[in-house]
């Protein structure tokens, strides 16, 4: 009788066994996201993003509309409206830049060292930055799974090639990011940005968000996009830094 309830223990056991799905690893994982989000086939596809949308600031105060342009292979450049003022930041895949009359001069300046490098992060078009992270130098590693708004989803730490840090959170069901937190450097001082994408739609067969929220020392700020456009023709001059005009000199008395 005893062998026959270790024998009826074991079948069990092994029933139990066969039944658990077993623990994905990084590149299964990384796999599926690239797979949930269209392939990497379509994702290569596309070489330009026109996204047309706004920027909501303060919980709604302030609503302001914006355009960004992307352009393989690292280009991009924002354009916001804000109280009749036109800010620009822009990259052409080695010099970041902006120009904020908001500051006090409508002449374009050349960003630091440390926002250049951010910019350099941020400039992957729809990938993120887990597709084929070795080849842009980078490193990641599975943390195991964390509750990300009432849903679980696979933690994955990156450290990006500039030495920043990324933690992209995929959702365990659709594989799709929901959330990522990067650490890094800005004038000097180290922080924290937590951006939460959402509301994924179809663009040339690339799920791409189409709302996405940002909170950096308690402030938050939403983006809401009405359209993405691929492959619209741009010009690299649309990204390359304006020369400043110099003044002319004073005429003689």
């Amino acid at each position: 009788m005893k062998s026959t309830h270790f024998a009826a223990l074991a079948a069990i056991t092994a029933l139990t066994l066969v039944a658990q799905p077993a623990e994905l690893k990084l590149e299964d994982v990384i796999r599926k996201s690239i797979d949930a989000q269209g392939g990497l086939e379509k994702m290569k596809a596309i070489k330009t993003l026109k996204v047309t949308g706004k920027m909501i600031i303060g919980g709604g105060q302030l609503e302001a509309p914006m355009t960004s342009y992307m352009k393989r292979p690292r280009n991009n450049r924002t354009e916001i409206s804000i109280q009749g003022q036109q800010i620009v930041e822009a990259f052409d895949g080695t010099t970041k830049w902006s120009i904020n009359p908001m500051l006090g001069s409508k002449d374009p300046q050349k960003a630091s060292d440390e926002d250049t490098k951010a910019a350099a992060d941020d400039a992957d078009m729809v990938e993120s930055p887990l597709v084929n992270y070795k080849e842009k130098g980078h490193s990641a590693e599975l943390l195991g799974k964390e509750d990300v708004e009432g849903s679980m989803a696979y933690k994955i730490k990156v450290i990006l090639k500039s030495g920043n840090v990324q933690t992209v959170y995929l959702d365990e069901k659709s594989f799709l990011t929901v959330k990522t937190v990067s650490k890094m450097k800005r004038m000097g001082q180290e922080f924290e940005a937590e951006t939460l994408p959402g509301n994924y739609k179809p663009v040339d067969g690339v799920l791409i968000p189409f709302s996405s929220e940002m909170k950096v020392n308690k402030q938050s700020m939403q983006m809401v996009f009405d359209k993405i456009e691929a492959n619209v023709p741009m010009d690299d001059k649309l990204f390359a830094m304006p020369e400043v005009k110099k003044a002319d000199p004073p005429k003689a008395q």
